[in-house]
């Protein structure tokens, strides 16, 4: 009890006891939002990106970081880094889808039936026909002008061995038969078949052998011989005739 003058004791001065005053709790977070899926989506485009330029790999990375990255930027962190990533799998898949597309067409294009031996079987032996050596200097001077013509040509064979391999020789040709392999002044390569091992026009024929040949110009063909390259005419044969 407290003293006071005016009275003698009267109320405690400190008053009646307060209730503690309770603190209000924090609001609860809750999980937070992650960038990993930001960054691995943006390593997967980026990975694509490098390889875009390769058929189907770069195809495959590009939907795997596109997908990634679609998903990434519905997340509110690191946007901007799932934006590139967008950006950079749709470059890798474009590219990669025109790769792919010139990969398959190549293919398809090396798989069809050689144009050589389409065009050998749609001829008939009334077709081929001989020529002037006039004709015959126009061809050596530009083959390619000449390609797909049917000519029954006469020549000496000046190499047949392992390597020109058993399905193409080296052949100096010329309009007319000659009794000397001299005269034959034109060289040329000839082959027969698949080019590789099946070839049985050119079965018996051996260097040095004068022979007579039915063949379809194929155009021009270059190699290098002791004077540096060269372009001769390059002939598929028919049918060939040892003389």
């Amino acid at each position: 009890m407290a003293y006071s003058s005016a009275g003698g004791y009267g109320e405690p001065a400190w008053g009646p006891a307060r209730p503690p005053v309770q603190q209000p709790y924090p609001p609860s977070l809750g999980p937070q939002p992650s960038g990993a899926l930001a960054i691995v989506a943006f390593i997967a485009s980026l990975v694509a990106f490098f390889f875009g330029w390769v058929p189907f790999l770069g195809l495959a990375l590009g939907a795997i970081g596109l997908l990634l990255s679609i998903i990434a930027v519905r997340t509110p962190v690191l946007r901007g880094l799932s934006i590139a990533g967008i950006v950079l799998s749709t470059i890798a898949g474009l590219t990669s889808l025109v790769t792919t597309g010139l990969f398959l067409l190549a293919l398809l294009g090396s798989s069809g039936p050689a144009p050589s031996q389409e065009a050998a079987a749609s001829h008939s032996p009334e077709d081929f026909v001989e020529i002037d050596p006039r004709t015959l200097a126009g061809i050596a001077k530009d083959p390619d002008a000449h390609a797909g013509e049917t000519l029954i040509l006469y020549g000496y064979v000046t190499q047949f061995d392992a390597d020109t391999g058993p399905c193409t020789m080296r052949v100096s040709v010329s309009a007319d038969k000659h009794s000397s392999w001299l005269e034959y002044e034109h060289n040329s390569l000839a082959f027969s078949g698949d080019g590789d091992s099946q070839c049985p026009e050119l079965q018996n024929i051996v260097a040095d052998d004068q022979v007579k040949l039915t063949v379809v110009l194929q155009g021009g063909e270059s190699y290098n011989s002791l004077g540096g390259y060269t372009t001769v005419p390059k002939f598929e044969v028919v049918d060939a005739e040892i003389l």
